[in-house]
């Protein structure tokens, strides 16, 4: 129940302005409450009032005291009736005229007429459960009081704020629950609180204000300081054996302990308890009929009440369907869910979720066919599942997401707006290629969101009103759908993150390799200098050696000393030829681009190789694939420098060439499209001896070979090297021992004409 509370100070201000009891009921209380008081004494005190002295003549004379002759005095009946009688009879009197009837003629919720024969068959309960227990309650008249103003301050309350109290009456109705609960949450306090505070200002006996407080409260809870906390117990079971006959109305629908419960406490016999309970409706009957409140007879009270029970055990029964329904709704999707997690893995991918919400789906919803999609993370495809229980089929599919369902997509707000709803016409091309389709009848909806975003779903057939047949176990479902939505979402961000390991890894990968690049980079543009330098350095003195050798072998006759010169002029040109190559290496002459043909360059090389080395021409093969989009006559074509790419391919054919046996092995050279689709790619596969992993890992090193002495200086592979990379290309080497090596080299396109 919501709504703003009172402050407490404020509602004692109210109660203080009711008004107070009479000079006459007040002086009573104090006269009847001393031992030396007579009849006489209580005769003159009420003498004066005329309504009370009715009353109490009325009481005299009425069938429950049952006096054999009238009584026409108060004289007669006080002594008759009793001093406690006539102060009950009094104070009863009092306050039902203090708090009387509402307006009849405004429909209330809280029925003071009902809410007073509660409070009679509370107190007729008590006087009688005090008969029984005189040890406890010595004057039964004492416990008919207080089982009358047990509930004052309903009363008071209703009197003070009776359209707030009509709301509290209402939520205690429709809740089953205890009225006291929501006097709290509404006004600050309860009934038990204001009338307490209002039965000290009224000066009642210590022991009624304390059963007005404390009735409520379980006896081994009760202060120390209480005076009388049997009369208290008992008017609490009578309390509850007023309730459970469904005798008047008192708001509190809670039984916290039973009858049964409260007299084996108390010492009450149980078959004496059922005696007491009997009689009780002809008792209100008959004091109902002395307070005026109507002349209803015990047979009626008891078919109402019966009525009233009959009433609240068909609830109870409706009740009970209704959770033995939810109850039964909960097992259903438990395990749809325990079936659900058996079939997912610690690292489960989306796919598999969106199967695995198909199948528990279907045992949840109980429909033979059920279908579940998830959406991809990037929007543009859904993963889909579906699960067929009538011939236990399953199967999955991806599907681009069309225009249609792009745009249900878009309008998530509205997409997730109730829990199911009638599919969108989108929806028909999720399931078209799935056994849904082959069902006839409305389409229904169930999304997963996160968000406010539509992260999947699933979509099944049925006749029914959906809405209407999931509402008692919305509650259930939506737990079912928030769950199915976590594991997807999980799934997801496991994905992410493999991609994101997968993406870093790679990308580590490749710093490694772009890190070792850079530094044979490094290296080689180091050396290249270096040799500069030492070839520049080298050449005067090569020139003057071989110039004074000629010279010196014009002047003399002697064929020895003519063959030795020679040979030093030779060597001398020999090393110039080796300057040179050094030159080439660290100052290769700046390339002239233009359009290079490959397949003529490659083709040109196999013809060379032919000639050059007498093998069969079955042992070089020339492959090449035409890049995509060119014609079937297009040449594949890159923009680079002619000579300087034929180098490079002729240093890779050359090195291929060595790595062969003598009299066996194959060479393929090939030409294709690269990965890059504005590049090309070149390799040069041989067959042949391979080399290791510290071999080529040094491939590339100037001056390093691992051929055989005095077959190269180790500067083919490192001038390559340089010309691919001056090309704004890319080289490099693939090889196993005894298996063979294949070199690439990717070569960026010329640009198309026009």
């Amino acid at each position: 129940m919501t709504g703003s509370v009172a402050a407490p100070d404020a509602i004692f201000d109210h109660l203080d302005s009711l008004p107070t009891l009479p000079q006459v009921v007040v002086r009573l209380l104090q006269v009847t409450a001393d031992s030396t008081t007579g009849a006489a004494d209580v005769v003159k005190l009420l003498r004066g009032d005329q309504s009370l002295t009715a009353r109490i003549l009325s009481l005299a004379n009425s069938a429950a005291y049952g006096l054999r002759s009238p009584v026409h005095t108060l004289e007669q009946a006080v002594p008759l009736l009793g001093l406690a009688t006539v102060r009950s009879v009094v104070l009863a009197t009092t306050v039902f005229e203090t708090f009387g009837l509402p307006d009849s003629t405004r429909a209330r919720v809280f029925d003071r007429v009902e809410f007073w024969k509660h409070a009679l068959a509370v107190a007729c309960c008590a006087r009688r459960l005090a008969g029984l227990r005189p040890e406890t309650v010595p004057q039964p008249e004492d416990a008919f009081v207080a089982g009358l103003l047990h509930d004052l301050g309903k009363v008071a309350l209703d009197t003070l704020f009776p359209k707030a109290y009509d709301r509290i009456a209402a939520h205690a109705d429709s809740t089953r629950g205890d009225i006291a609960d929501g006097e709290r949450s509404t006004l600050g306090i309860d009934h038990t609180v204001a009338g307490r505070r209002l039965a000290e200002r009224w000066r009642l006996p210590r022991e009624y204000q304390e059963v007005v407080w404390l009735h409520h409260v379980v006896a081994d809870a009760l202060p120390t300081s209480v005076t009388r906390p049997g009369l208290i117990q008992l008017v609490q079971l009578a309390d509850t054996v007023a309730r459970e006959q469904r005798i008047g109305y008192s708001g509190n629908y809670r039984f916290y302990e039973y009858s049964a419960q409260l007299a084996e406490r108390l010492g009450v016999d149980l078959e004496r308890l059922s005696e007491v309970g009997a009689g009780l409706a002809s008792d209100v009957a008959e004091h109902a009929t002395l307070l005026g409140l109507d002349r209803e007879s015990s047979d009626a009270m008891c078919f109402k009440a019966m009525m009233r029970a009959k009433a609240e055990l068909g609830r109870l029964n409706a009740e009970l369907l209704t959770r033995n329904r939810r109850l039964a709704a909960g097992t259903r999707y438990f395990k749809a869910l325990a079936c659900f997690e058996q079939l997912l893995a610690d690292w489960s991918n989306p796919q598999v979720v969106v199967s695995a919400m198909a199948r528990a789906a279907a045992t949840a919803l109980q429909r033979p066919r059920m279908v579940a999609f998830g959406v991809r993370d990037d929007r543009a495809a859904v993963d889909i599942s579906w699960a067929d229980t009538a011939v236990d089929d399953t199967g999955d599919a991806t599907r681009s997401v069309g225009t249609e369902i792009a745009r249900w997509l878009a309008g998530d707000g509205e997409a997730v707006t109730g829990l199911v709803q009638p599919a969108p016409p989108a929806m028909r091309e999720l399931v078209d290629a799935t056994p849904l389709a082959r069902d006839s009848g409305p389409l229904w909806l169930l999304p997963i969101a996160h968000r406010q975003q539509v992260t999947g779903g699933l979509v099944y057939v049925s006749e029914y009103d959906e809405p209407a047949r999931l509402a008692e176990e919305a509650d259930e479902l939506r737990s079912f759908l928030s769950s199915l939505g976590l594991a997807l979402g999980r799934a997801h961000a496991q994905a992410a993150a493999r991609r994101l390991s997968e993406d870093l890894a790679q990308a580590n990968r490749r710093l490694q390799q772009m890190q070792a690049e850079l530094l044979r980079s490094r290296t080689l543009a180091m050396i290249a200098e270096m040799a500069a330098g030492a070839g520049h350095e080298l050449n005067s003195p090569l020139t003057v050696i071989s110039g004074r050798a000629q010279m010196l072998a014009s002047t003399l006759e002697d064929p020895e000393a003519q063959r030795v010169l020679k040979m030093i002029s030779d060597k001398a040109h020999e090393c110039s030829g080796i300057v040179r190559e050094l030159m080439d290496f660290a100052r290769p002459p700046p390339a002239t681009l233009a359009p290079v043909n490959l397949a003529e360059i490659l083709t040109e090389l196999r013809s060379e190789w032919l000639a050059r080395t007498g093998r069969p021409a079955s042992q070089i093969r020339l492959e090449l694939e035409a890049p995509p989009g060119t014609p079937p006559a297009g040449a594949p074509v890159v923009l680079g420098d002619r000579e300087q790419l034929k180098t490079v391919f002729r240093e890779l054919l050359n090195n291929a060439t060595d790595a062969l046996a003598e009299d066996g092995g194959s060479i393929v050279l090939r030409c294709r499209p690269a990965a890059r689709p504005d590049a090309l790619e070149v390799t040069v596969e041989d067959n042949g001896c391979g080399m290791s992993a510290a071999v080529l890992q040094r491939a590339f090193d100037p001056f390093f070979s691992h051929r055989r002495a005095g077959r190269g200086r180790g500067l083919g592979l490192p001038r390559a090297y340089r010309i691919v990379e001056a090309h704004a290309g890319h080289i490099w080497l693939e090889s196993r021992v005894d298996e063979g090596t294949t070199a690439h080299v990717v070569l960026p396109r010329a640009p198309r004409a026009g």
